[in-house]
């Protein structure tokens, strides 16, 4: 590695980062309120080209913050200005999705299309849109740029048997949770609620790696669904046997189902689009937030603000996701300059949000981190992803060979009640699919038997 730059690999395409250069502030939040969207967009489109000062190898600490400011988020960053705080560079990695994947992407090139409502036409599998495609000039950029990560590279998708999370607040210590690794949560904070659920998703078509089966799941009707959703709350006792079902169809002008059963009422509901931003558990997460984003493309307009390098964990040195800091909060783990698309989503209903903002990593497509703003537009939550490589000796070896990025863990915080969710995929796994079990895990008529 020369140490003037960094090499960044993406798709293909080699991008130096020359250090040394000199970059401008975007004006920040600390003292001066909360970032508004318009501060958030300067920031970005101050920073698309801003060279870092630092290089890989390089721990950095409090008195660095400034070299950082033009890869983290104004208000965010503030977060990391605390005396034991440590940003371990590593070097910008390659993650390339799996040759099946990039096979599909070759074969079906140049034929997706998008309708004027901006659902996709004549999409197979593989990314449907090439990088060429997606720039600032092109209107529709921004929907393209959500489709290819709508259809990202997910094997089968995750299984997470527990998913241990906590709202955590400013004061005392949030180390101190039963059941909960002791290496989980490091330094403070204090815990006011935890949770414990497993989640599954399972895709059932345009998979890859089943070209010989017309890319579908073998199952009766696969062809009529994207993938399914499951949710079950686990601990703690007084919301213990909550599930969540839902069924994304292939038809993207489809609304979803979604069901729901709550073990106090002993019967399963519909739940409405309205209820999907709601708390899940009483934490920061809804269901719309699972892997950065999980809601309907066409519920969104989408507009694309162009691409910009970010700090990120996308090679975690980590199983799941640890944290630490003086509210117990932020990512303890290796950081690297990821290239990624900067997308604006406005819902075009009523929300208890006015618009986000995405960064989705320009290799992989995967939600590095999220910006949502209330409804006066100001920076209300931040919602940071880590990841760890499939294929890297810290991950589970279950995964190896699918060259997968791993949706290890998130924080989500919130910037105006100054408290945080964290949750860690303690155990997940991207399994081959056992036909019989998906049929009985996602079958509505048995939702409110018992633990399944």
């Amino acid at each position: 590695m020369h140490k003037t730059a960094f090499s960044i690999l993406i798709c293909g395409v080699l991008v130096t980062l020359a250090l040394g250069g000199v970059f401008t502030n975007a004006a920040h939040s600390q003292g001066q309120g909360l970032p508004t969207r318009e501060d958030i967009q300067g920031w970005i489109s101050t920073n698309l080209t801003t060279l870092p000062q630092f290089k890989e190898g390089d721990i950095l600490g409090q008195t660095d913050l400034e070299k950082l400011r033009p890869f983290l988020p104004p208000r965010y960053i503030d977060e990391f200005d605390f005396p034991e705080v440590e940003f371990h560079v590593a070097p910008t990695g390659h993650y390339p999705p799996h040759p099946d994947y990039l096979a599909a992407t070759e074969q079906y090139a140049n034929q997706t299309r998008l309708a004027a409502d901006g659902a996709l036409e004549n999409y197979i599998a593989g990314r449907p849109f090439a990088q060429a495609l997606i720039n600032p000039d092109d209107p529709t950029s921004g929907v393209k740029a959500a489709w290819n990560f709508n259809y990202r590279w997910q094997y089968y998708g995750m299984n997470v048997e527990r998913y241990l999370g906590a709202l955590i607040a400013k004061g005392g210590s949030a180390s101190r949770l039963s059941g909960f690794p002791e290496d989980l949560i490091q330094g403070g904070g204090r815990a006011i609620r935890h949770l414990v659920a497993l989640y599954q998703r399972v895709y059932h078509n345009h998979l890859a790696q089943l070209s010989q089966q017309g890319h579908l799941l073998p199952l009766n009707d696969a062809g009529r669904f994207e993938y399914k959703d499951y949710v079950e709350v686990l601990e703690p006792y007084d919301v213990r046997g909550q599930r969540f079902m839902i069924y994304r169809y292939d038809n993207p002008r489809q609304p979803d189902d979604a069901w729901g059963f709550l073990p106090q009422l002993r019967k399963v509901r519909r739940l409405s689009t309205h209820e999907r931003d709601d708390s899940v558990a009483g934490t920061e997460m809804t269901l719309d937030d699972f892997t950065g984003f999980s809601g309907r493309i066409l519920d969104h307009e989408w507009k694309f603000l162009g691409w910009k390098v970010l700090l990120h964990v996308m090679n975690s040195q980590h199983p799941y996701a640890r944290f630490y800091g003086p509210n117990g909060w932020l990512p303890n783990d290796r950081w690297e300059l990821r290239l990624c698309a900067v997308v604006e989503q406005t819902p075009t209903m009523p929300r208890n949000y006015s618009s986000k903002i995405y960064f989705w990593d320009a290799e992989t497509y995967e939600t590095a981190m999220v910006l949502v703003f209330d409804a006066d537009g100001k920076l209300w939550k931040v919602n940071d992803l880590l990841h760890g490589w499939s294929e890297d000796p810290s991950q589970a070896e279950s995964d190896r060979g699918k060259q997968v990025p791993r949706n290890i863990g998130f924080t989500i915080v919130d910037v105006k009640q100054e408290q945080a969710t964290i949750f860690s995929a303690y155990t997940i796994e991207y399994p081959d699919v056992d036909l019989e079990h998906v049929e009985e895990r996602y079958d509505v008529n048995i939702l409110s038997e018992g633990r399944r």
